[in-house]
């Protein structure tokens, strides 16, 4: 009894620390769109990763009592996704947003499901499930939806870009799927954003101007504040933490709320239009998201036919 007790408390905490994470990456769908104005899109991917970092070495120093490792057996995997996920598709998220909304920009991201069918089918040569195939079809329908009703002129390239960078984010995925880490995730994270940081700082030196941090007043640092150390190192760091303490269809089921977080936030905090057809591409994509992250045993307690006769 006392050992289901502290699975149920276990199970409440990672419950609360991936609705925070939620939280905090919904929200920063418009936080990034307004830190756009203050700095140009390498500048803010920099700056995003290199400010959280000291927020990922406090989780690592709490629960490890020892500073950031790299474990030797993981780094090509680190390397792979600090690449594809955290500096390409990263830096194409940004740059995109300069031209969409943060909310259609939200629900964009969350194409994965097809690009990873994509790359199962084509690549590996699987052959996927029928229930994969169809809730994947109505995920590409809704996502058709959603660029059919934000497609106007100029804007169909940032679109397309958002896509891009969903399938970059996938490959990352993919790669990560196939990895036993040696060492922590948390680590491992601490690492992809370092790398990422200092490799997106370079570029910036290069591509675009020195910001003036010196004109910045507090609004313009607590902006930064939030999209740095409180989005991304907080919002990762518990969202790594809470892995451990859930089962999968759980974590799919309270993830999925980080697009609703961020379109509603975007319509809410920006004063972005609230098209109907975005809306209802969007409810197709996450409801097929939903489906599909579920185990069976799930889906037929949810619809009744899990129950003993």
């Amino acid at each position: 009894m006392s050992s289901l007790s502290v699975a149920e408390k276990e199970q409440s905490k990672g419950i609360k620390m991936l609705l925070v994470a939620v939280l905090c990456l919904g929200l920063n769908w418009p936080g990034m769109k307004l830190g756009l104005e203050i700095v140009g899109p390498v500048w803010m991917v920099c700056l995003r990763f290199l400010l959280s970092l000291p927020v990922l070495a406090l989780f690592v120093l709490l629960t490890k009592k020892r500073l950031p490792v790299l474990n030797r057996k993981d780094r090509s995997v680190v390397f792979v996704v600090a690449f594809f996920q955290f500096i390409l598709s990263m830096g194409l998220i940004t740059v995109s947003l300069q031209f969409i909304p943060a909310g259609t920009a939200s629900i964009l991201i969350y194409t994965t499901p097809l690009w990873m069918l994509l790359i199962d089918t084509l690549w590996y040569r699987q052959r996927p499930p029928s229930k994969r195939l169809i809730l994947t079809g109505i995920s590409t329908i809704g996502c058709a939806m959603i660029l059919f009703a934000s497609g106007e002129p100029g804007a169909w390239l940032p679109l397309f870009g958002m896509l891009l960078a969903s399938a970059l984010w996938a490959v990352a995925i993919r790669r990560v799927s196939f990895h036993k880490w040696k060492g922590s995730v948390i680590e491992a994270v601490f690492w992809q954003f370092a790398i990422a940081g200092f490799a997106m700082l370079a570029i910036a030196l290069i591509v675009e101007p020195k910001p003036n941090f010196g004109a910045y007043d507090i609004s313009d640092w607590l902006l930064l504040a939030y999209i740095g150390p409180v989005a991304t190192g907080l919002g990762f760091g518990l969202m790594v933490a809470a892995g451990p303490k859930l089962p999968p269809d759980k974590i799919v089921l309270i993830s999925t709320l980080t697009p609703i977080v961020g379109y509603v936030s975007s319509v809410v905090l920006l004063k972005e239009t609230l098209l109907p057809m975005v809306m209802a591409g969007a409810i197709l994509m996450i409801a097929a998201l939903i489906v599909n992250g579920l185990p069976q045993s799930t889906l037929k307690k949810i619809l009744g036919k899990g129950r003993v006769k």
